[in-house]
């Protein structure tokens, strides 16, 4: 009988195949390279349900149907005893029983090949094979749990630093110089209300209200207090550009401020939306890691992460990496603004050279 095995997305026609023992040894010699784990067999009736292949009964079913298509798929180790063993195990206690029927007529052996002491050897083999498995078990739970362990505190790194960037207040405390540089300063008084709050106005203002009765000398005095208060006026100008000139440098000293703080705001608010956005994408993969570490059912060996070093010399050097092409890619932009420099210094200086030359001409 020819059978086709499939498994995954690798087939194979299965020649000659009589009994369960020469299908699953096929299979194993077929797919010796992909099949590193025990498997089961079954195949898709029509109602597309699967019918399990576990014996010769069940391989005795399909034995007349040539070229059937059966499915092989990787098991866990400890499912194994289903398949050899207890197989093995049935048929001891089936030659038990003949022996007991026979040594009651009287026709028993005590040859070392009677199925009493077959039975016994069998049954050790199996208490072998069930204490190797149990071990091994045991050592793939620890192994698992080690790496439950490194996962979950690769999220908790993680997370941590999600918090820490999330707390980050260095935009905060920009944001507060900014509004403290940009808060209007007190506006000073004036011109002419500064000259109104001048004594000397207040004498004049007297003397000119009473000039009729003024004598020789308060007119004098009068005279005196005119020339006071040009000087007076001419200093508070004076005192008034040079505060205004002071006023107007420090209004440029406070752009330039305005303007580098407004930078470093972006920048930092820029780096830690990346950041965020990185840490949250490492958080999903571990989370979906560790889900898949803690399935029984999956093949933890295959999950491939970082612990919490790992990811941090991974995460240091993806960082240095990414400072390093930033400085190449302004060098290359200073190196291209030096070469068009260069070329408009050239374009200049002929254009010079040939202005010379019509100079000469004429």
């Amino acid at each position: 009988m020819n059978i086709i095995a499939k498994y995954k997305e690798f087939e194979k026609t299965l020649e000659n195949i009589v009994t369960y023992k020469d299908l699953r040894k096929s299979i194993r010699q077929s797919f010796k390279f992909i099949l590193k784990n025990n498997f089961t067999i079954y195949y898709l009736d029509e109602d597309n349900d699967k019918i399990t292949i576990s014996n010769q009964e069940d391989l005795d079913v399909i034995q007349n149907t040539e070229n059937f298509e059966i499915i092989v798929e990787e098991i866990d180790d400890a499912s194994e005893l289903t398949d050899d063993s207890f197989q093995k195990l049935d048929k001891s206690v089936k030659e038990t029983v003949n022996y007991f029927r026979k040594l009651s007529n009287g026709h028993a052996n005590n040859d070392s090949n009677s199925p009493k002491i077959i039975l016994q050897q069998e049954m050790e083999q199996a208490k072998e094979i069930i204490e190797t498995t149990n071990n091994t078990q045991e050592i793939l739970d620890k192994k698992r749990q080690r790496v439950i362990q490194e996962i979950t505190t690769t999220i908790d790194h993680i997370r941590s630093e999600i918090l820490k960037i999330e707390n980050d207040d260095t935009e905060k405390r920009l944001n507060e110089k900014l509004e403290k540089l940009q808060k209007p300063q007190i506006n000073p008084s004036s011109l002419s209300k500064e000259l109104s709050e001048l004594p000397i106005i207040q004498q004049i203002e007297q003397a000119e209200n009473n000039i009729i009765n003024l004598n020789k000398v308060e007119r004098e005095e009068l005279k005196r207090n005119y020339n006071n208060l040009v000087k007076q006026v001419t200093n508070i100008i004076s005192s008034r550009q040079k505060n205004q000139a002071t006023q107007i440098a420090l209004t440029k000293e406070v752009i330039k401020t305005e303007q580098k703080l407004k930078l470093q705001i972006t920048k930092t608010n820029k780096k830690n939306q990346r950041l965020l956005k990185q840490y949250n994408g490492l958080l999903s993969q571990y989370q979906k890691k560790l889900k898949e570490a803690e399935n029984k059912k999956y093949n933890f060996e295959k999950i491939e992460y970082m612990n919490k070093e790992q990811l941090e010399n991974f995460l240091d050097k993806q960082m240095k990496e990414e400072l390093k092409a930033k400085q190449e890619k302004i060098e290359k932009l200073k190196q291209k603004e030096e070469i068009i420099n260069i070329e408009n210094q050239k374009n200049e200086q002929e254009k010079l050279n040939e202005c010379d030359q019509f100079e000469d001409i004429d």
